[in-house]
C-alpha cells in the first residue's frame, strides 16, 4: 500500500510579492507630474529672474542718461553774455558745423551768433517710425573764466602769466572752445595749438569752423580786435573764457539695433599740444546709455506775452506762423527744456528662450535752466 506524501510547498507572505505593473504605471505617471510641476515652477523663476535682471538694467541706463542730461541743461548759458549768445562768423559763405549722429553733416543756420540752447526738432535718427531730436548747448567753464590777455591778433591770444595753460585745471589744449570778450563785444573760437612757453593760444583751421579770419567776414576775433580800444590798449580790455558745447543724441549706426544715447564735448575729443585740433568727425562722441528707443525735447518760452510752452522749434515756430503767433520764437527766450527719453530691455531672444521679449519704459521731466532764469537778489 502506497502512501501519497503531500509536500508542503511554502507561500510568499504578501509582501515579498513586489509591485504590480499598475502600480508601477501609477507611481511613475505621479513622480512625472511631480517633476513636471517642479521643473516648470523652476522654468516661471528663471524667466522671471531674466525679466528682473533685464528690466533693472533698462531702469539703469535710462536713470543714469537722464541725470546727465538734467545735470547738463541745468547750467546752459551759464557764464554767456547777456542774452546768452555769442557773436560767430558770419558773411563768408562757410557755415559752422554742428556735431550730429553718424552720417550726418548738419550746420547752425547763417547768423551773426550761436544761442545758449539749440534746438535740432527731428535731426536724430528715426526709430520705430519716429524721428528723435538732438539738443546742443553751451555753458561756460567755471576753472577758466574771463582770464586776462597780454596780447591779442587776429588768429592769436597771450594769456598773462598768472595762469598756468601747462597743467591743473587751467590746463588748454588744442579743440577746446574759447569765448573772447571785449566790452560788449564777444567772439567762440577753437584753439589749434598751444605753446605752453610763451602762453600763446593759436586759433587757425579748426574743426568746427569758428576760426575763419578771411577778409568780408564778420564777427571773428579780428572784428572783435578792431573794437575800440586797439592798439597797445587792447589786451588789457579782453578777456577770454572756456567754453564747452554739449551735444546729446541718438546713433543707430554704430551698433545697430541697440541705438545709444550719445553725450558730445565740442567736437567730440581734444588731442595733445602741438598735434593740431581733430578733424570734424560725426563718430565721435561717448555713449552714456545703450538702448534708448526715443529722445524728444520741447521748450517753455519767456516772451513776455503768451509764454508758449512745449514749443518744438519746428520751421513754423521761427516764422510768424508757428506757437509764437503773431510773432516769431527766439532761442534766448527759452527758460525752460521737457525732456522725453524712452529705453528698451536688451532683447535676450534665442533658441532657448524663444518667448523673451523687450521691455520699455520712458522717463519725462523738465528742466528750468538757471543760467538762463532771472536770479533771486534776496538769497
Amino acid at each position: 500500500m502506497k502512501k501519497n506524501i503531500a509536500h508542503a510547498v511554502p507561500r510568499r507572505a504578501s509582501a515579498e510579492a513586489g509591485y504590480t505593473i499598475i502600480e508601477l504605471i501609477i507611481t511613475m505617471g505621479i513622480t512625472t507630474a511631480i517633476m513636471g510641476a517642479t521643473l516648470g515652477a523652476l522654468s516661471g523663476v528663471m524667466r522671471s529672474n531674466d525679466m528682473v535682471v533685464r528690466i533693472t538694467s533698462m531702469n539703469n541706463g535710462l536713470r543714469g542718461g537722464m541725470d546727465l542730461i538734467i545735470r547738463d541743461l541745468l547750467q546752459a548759458g551759464a557764464g554767456l553774455p547777456k542774452g546768452h549768445v555769442i557773436s560767430t562768423p558770419s558773411g563768408g559763405g562757410v557755415l559752422i558745423k554742428r556735431p550730429g549722429p553718424p552720417g550726418t553733416a548738419y550746420t547752425n543756420a547763417a547768423g551773426p551768433s550761436i544761442a545758449a540752447v539749440i534746438p535740432g526738432y527731428g535731426l536724430g535718427p528715426t526709430i520705430n517710425g519716429s524721428a528723435t531730436d538732438i539738443i546742443t548747448i553751451l555753458t561756460a567753464d567755471n576753472n577758466f573764466v574771463e582770464v586776462g590777455l597780454t596780447a591779442v591778433t587776429s588768429t592769436t591770444v597771450d594769456v598773462v602769466a598768472s595762469v598756468n595753460i601747462a597743467t591743473g585745471v587751467d590746463r588748454v589744449i588744442p579743440g577746446q572752445l574759447m569765448m573772447v570778450l571785449k566790452g560788449s563785444t564777444t567772439t567762440l573760437v577753437q584753439v589749434t595749438a598751444v605753446n605752453t612757453g610763451s602762453r600763446r593760444l593759436t586759433f587757425g583751421s579748426d574743426s568746427l569752423s569758428l576760426n575763419q579770419s578771411a577778409v568780408g567776414v564778420v564777427g571773428n576775433l579780428a572784428t572783435l580786435n578792431a573794437q575800440a580800444p586797439t592798439g597797445a590798449a587792447a589786451p588789457a580790455a579782453t578777456r577770454i573764457t572756456r567754453v564747452r558745447m554739449i551735444s546729446y543724441y541718438l546713433d543707430n549706426t554704430t551698433t545697430p539695433g541697440r541705438p545709444r544715447l550719445v553725450r558730445r564735448i565740442n567736437n567730440g575729443h581734444e588731442t595733445i599740444p602741438g598735434a593740431g585740433a581733430p578733424a570734424f568727425d560725426n563718430t565721435l562722441g561717448t555713449a552714456v546709455a545703450l538702448d534708448i528707443e526715443n529722445l524728444r525735447f520741447t521748450y517753455d518760452l519767456t516772451d513776455g506775452a503768451t509764454n508758449p510752452g512745449g514749443v518744438r522749434f519746428i520751421a513754423a515756430d521761427l516764422t510768424t506762423g508757428g506757437a509764437c503767433a503773431p510773432g516769431a520764437c527766439f532761442l534766448t527766450q527759452i527758460r525752460k527744456v521737457n525732456v522725453l527719453l524712452t529705453a528698451r530691455s536688451e532683447n535676450a531672444k534665442n533658441a532657448a528662450n524663444a518667448q523673451s521679449r523687450a521691455y520699455r519704459n520712458t522717463l519725462n521731466s523738465q528742466v528750468a535752466l538757471r543760467g538762463m532764469a532771472l536770479v533771486n537778489e534776496y538769497q
